[in-house]
């Protein structure tokens, strides 16, 4: 049975038990708990992908002359989403405004003037600490700093000596056997999808705030619906001068963005994106496995656009209902679209980056209203971390067809 389906039927078993459960008491801290152990199962798959296949990814692509395209289409395409998505977002936001719903985070704390700091502080130490012990221990919540040393790795496997081909050899198969893994973790994720599923509507459910204002909610559901099923493709359309069918790349991989909807945590949707951007989509594993950590770190476009929306509502809502003029609008959204390439410094609360970031940056107090946003942020997040798989999915694609090396996989082989 093809993925999309069990994945839909996981989706729909989610908002099953919240309707059942959702008013239970104990409901909500189990199935926390329950998800912690799938994002966790899936954060490990994801830093054995980055370990094993990202060295003899790069090496491969240097060894054929192929990364320069690569790189620069991935680039590009990163850049122009990051920018293009905020814009729209927030001209949406700014001709038809509404005011952020007050959550039960509201007035519960303050935002600390050295936050942004700390979060690069963190970093920083966990970058240069010099203890792959500890990255690898860190790697479920912050898998930048293997990235970063897999790279490097790559640079240095490149098979153009006797002495390199076999370690080159060992790496590429174990990148197979990384990559069977992910294909097997895709036929039995809608495990996993359904205990993130259940965590997200049951949060969304206690939590109330969702279905306070209906113009709000739609709002938000409307503007990455917009993305997915208009801005992207015609985008996509472009880079590929229409060679390749946007909208078969997105139905043959909905189980990804189930998976990224669900648990908002693009680390945790690598295995099911790479493993779908190979088999569903026909892009080359060396591609696969280079460019989806490479958008992890700059394509975000679909976060930095939740941001800008975000904080243009709060704004609207902090003036009493007043609009925001449209000028601020794109302005937020530049801002946003600029803090996005940093976002991967804060794994998780990617969200919660670009907004207190992009606020700092225009000098804009909220008085910690931006705060509101953790009541909401399963959605948020969820929201997000689709558009940014799609900016990936189509990303790979896109660098595939540059590269001159895609396929078409027949449907009967596709997970």
């Amino acid at each position: 049975m093809k993925t999309w389906i069990t994945y839909l039927a996981a989706l729909f078993l989610g908002l099953a038990t919240t309707l059942l459960l959702g008013d239970t008491n104990w409901i909500l801290p189990a199935l926390y708990s329950l998800e912690n152990i799938a994002l966790s199962a899936g954060a490990v798959l994801a830093a054995l992908l980055v370990i094993f296949s990202l060295p003899a990814a790069v090496a491969s692509l240097r060894k054929d002359r192929l990364g320069g395209k690569i790189v620069i289409s991935s680039l590009i395409w990163a850049i122009v989403t990051a920018f293009l998505l905020p814009i729209v977002a927030a001209l949406i936001a700014g001709f038809f405004p509404v005011s952020f719903p007050a959550s039960s985070t509201a007035g519960s704390g303050t935002v600390a003037d050295d936050y942004i700091l700390q979060v690069f502080s963190s970093a920083y130490q966990m970058i240069f600490s010099g203890n792959i012990a500890f990255m690898l221990a860190e790697a479920s919540v912050f898998i930048l700093p293997l990235i970063v040393v897999a790279f490097f790795v790559g640079l240095a496997l490149k098979p153009d000596a006797d002495v390199i081909r076999p370690a080159y050899i060992t790496m590429n198969s174990f990148s197979e056997v990384m990559f069977r893994l992910s294909r097997g973790f895709s036929y039995f994720g809608y495990f996993f999808v359904y205990l993130t599923g259940s965590y997200m509507f049951t949060a969304v459910y206690q939590e109330k705030t969702f279905f306070f204002d209906a113009a709000f909610s739609i709002q938000l559901v409307l503007i990455p619906l917009v993305f997915s099923l208009v801005i992207l493709p015609v985008l996509f359309e472009i880079f590929t001068k229409g060679k390749k069918n946007p909208y078969k790349i997105l139905y043959r991989n909905l189980a990804t963005q189930i998976a990224a909807l669900t648990s908002g945590n693009y680390v945790f949707t690598m295995p099911f994106m790479m493993s779908g951007e190979r088999y569903n989509d026909g892009v080359q594993k060396r591609i696969s496995a280079s460019s989806s950590p490479l958008f992890y770190i700059i394509g975000r476009g679909g976060s930095a656009a939740i941001a800008t929306f975000s904080i243009i509502s709060i704004v609207t809502s902090v003036q009493a209902g007043a609009p925001v003029p449209l000028s601020v609008c794109l302005v937020i959204a530049l801002a946003c679209g600029i803090c996005s390439f940093a976002c991967s410094f804060s794994a998780g609360f990617e969200i919660m980056f670009i907004t207190i970031a992009a606020v700092h940056v225009m000098k804009i107090d909220l008085y910690s209203a931006e705060l509101t946003m953790l009541g909401l942020l399963p959605v948020l997040s969820g929201l997000a971390v689709m558009v940014d798989a799609q900016i990936a999915i189509f990303g790979s694609s896109i660098a595939a067809y540059r590269a001159g090396v895609d396929v078409d996989p027949d449907y009967r082989d596709i997970l």
